[in-house]
């Protein structure tokens, strides 16, 4: 059989993904395997505009400036997200008079080497409104999970101080999602402290709801996690 060698850059990176040399790749680079993939299928839809021939680029370009905006996007690129405010420095509940009084909330916890070295990224939004405010911060050693669940905690800290009392989350983390909605027992004993954690905290609140999101639409906060890794590094 003889294999079509890749033409792009995007047929690379598919090739890179199915090579069962990953382990090594992976640990050069001071990840896990799990996360060398995530981070070369995250490239590979990336790129695949830029493969694309200029007239189906600008095929595809130009309906995406009238179409509504996805969950998720809208503060995807680094720059931006990082232009918001910081969190931290918001004293009072962030959302606007006018509008929802839900607060949409993304996380995303990072772990290069699982574990590793650990962050954690948070964006705040308005139902239907404008990106409000970020938090991104590295945590120490530990788990993609733990890094999941302490994204978590923190968000939902800051809605405790802001008085926000109607909140969305939305994941990219199945395994959260399914254990957060009662789906999934949590058995880890190191997760079960942090999953208590947030169960108190969402108690507090009149309104919770916890969606599982594709990860191309929680850009943002993986982003800011990976920013923080990179900060820190």
């Amino acid at each position: 059989m003889v294999t079509k060698q890749p033409e792009t850059l995007t047929d690379l990176l598919k090739t890179l993904e199915r090579s069962t040399d990953l382990r090594s790749l992976a640990r050069d680079c001071g990840l896990s395997v799990r996360e060398l993939r995530r981070r070369l299928s995250i490239w590979r839809r990336t790129m695949s505009d830029t493969d694309a021939p200029p007239e189906k680029a600008v095929a595809k370009k130009t309906p995406r400036s009238k179409t509504p905006r996805t969950k998720g996007e809208g503060a995807n690129d680094l720059e931006a997200v990082l232009a918001l405010v910081p969190a931290a420095d918001l004293p009072a509940n962030p959302l606007p008079a006018k509008g929802s009084d839900i607060l949409e909330i993304f996380t995303d916890g990072a772990s290069r080497g699982n574990p590793g070295p650990a962050s954690i990224g948070i964006l705040f939004r308005q139902k239907d409104g404008p990106d409000l405010a970020a938090h991104c911060e590295a945590i120490g050693m530990t788990t993609n999970n733990m890094a999941e669940y302490q994204a978590v905690v923190s968000a939902l800290e800051h809605c405790r101080r802001w008085g926000v009392e109607r909140v969305h989350l939305f994941m990219d983390s199945e395994l959260i999602v399914r254990q957060l909605s009662g789906a999934y027992r949590v058995k880890s004993p190191d997760l079960r402290p942090l999953y208590q954690q947030v169960v108190f905290l969402t108690r507090q609140l009149k309104g919770f709801k916890v969606t599982h999101v594709k990860r191309a639409l929680n850009s943002a906060a993986d982003a800011l996690a990976n920013h923080a890794l990179d900060r820190k590094g």
